[in-house]
């Protein structure tokens, strides 16, 4: 009796276990996440320069003028691609720090064609008239910033920075107008405006640079950030007559706050050599100041001051070298 007693419990037992191990929850899954470092300590200088060939654009409202072929057709302005360039210089610290100083100038002149328009009259009263239309863009602008290098994993890094920056934006045009009078042409020898528009400010910037690498020495390269600058906008227009006589000049400034934006996609090979590196990269960029240029609404037969963003766009190119401090 004892016996089988025992028995039986001996076969529940088993069997409770069989079951607790058929029906029991799995195993939760497990990962492991990649490691993310900063560099060793090291000391290291650069120097860098990019070449750029980009196009400013603008806000639909500066960008349209009446054309001078047909008053029912708008014409854009279409800006012309130029050079500008780019110097940057960086000294390395302790584990991945970097102090960095970077200025980037642009002075390009388009000409737009013709358009059409009204200047005053040394008679009195406006003429309506065609006109040329040229554009300076001049582009200049500074950042000061700290980074931090991060590696994230064997293939991936970033540097994460913020600092200051100064941007001056100015952009002149300078119209010639088609005098058909004979009487005006006489009166004035000519008809000339000038349309001026600038925007200086600075403030706080951040951003990131990302890499990712596909062999030992080429990479992936990518980077955005931001900024918001507070300074002065400033807006002035006249008309004057070949014969210096002014018909009549507008001035206004004011001050307000520019958020831009900037975003970059390329790539890098790093040349080693016995005394520091090589990077050679290469890419497209883009970026906006929003609200940053005031003008005279074209459009509206209104003397109405609207606001524009300032973009530009293009590919990039350039030198940079490391080597230890």
């Amino acid at each position: 009796m004892f016996r089988r007693t025992t028995l039986a419990i001996l076969g529940m037992s088993i069997s409770g276990f069989a079951a607790a191990g058929m029906y029991g929850a799995p195993p939760a899954p497990t990962c492991t996440p990649g490691d993310v470092t900063v560099p060793c300590e090291a000391k290291k200088w650069d120097l860098g320069i990019q070449a750029l060939y980009l196009k400013p654009i603008y806000d639909a409202d500066k960008a349209y003028g009446l054309a001078a072929s047909s008053l029912s057709e708008y014409k854009d302005v279409d800006n012309e691609w130029g050079w500008g360039y780019k110097l940057e210089g960086s000294y390395h610290f302790r584990t991945g720090n970097d102090l960095t100083v970077d200025w980037l100038h642009y002075d390009v002149d388009s000409n737009n064609g013709s358009f059409t328009g009204v200047f005053p009259s040394p008679l009195g009263g406006v003429v309506s008239a065609n006109f040329t239309h040229t554009f300076t863009n001049k582009f200049d602008r500074v950042n000061a910033v700290m980074g931090q290098h991060v590696d994230m994993g064997m293939r991936k890094n970033a540097r994460f920075y913020g600092g200051f920056q100064y941007a001056d934006i100015r952009v002149n045009s300078n119209l010639a107008y088609s005098v058909v009078s004979p009487t005006i042409l006489l009166l004035t020898s000519g008809v000339f405006g000038t349309q001026n528009t600038d925007f200086n400010g600075v403030g706080p910037v951040v951003g990131v640079d990302f890499s990712y690498d596909l062999t030992e020495n080429f990479s992936i390269t990518a980077n955005t950030s931001g900024s918001i600058l507070y300074g002065t906008g400033r807006y002035n227009e006249a008309t004057f007559f070949g014969n210096n006589l002014v018909a009549f000049t507008r001035y206004g400034t004011q001050k307000s706050v520019v958020p831009s934006v900037e975003a970059k996609l390329g790539a890098n090979y790093a040349y080693e050599t016995a005394n520091g590196t090589l990077n050679i990269e290469a890419g497209y960029q883009v970026f906006n100041y929003f609200n940053s240029l005031q003008h005279i609404n074209p459009l509206c037969g209104c003397l109405r001051i609207d606001m524009s963003d300032f973009g530009m766009y293009g590919v990039y190119g350039g030198l940079k070298w490391v080597a230890p401090a």
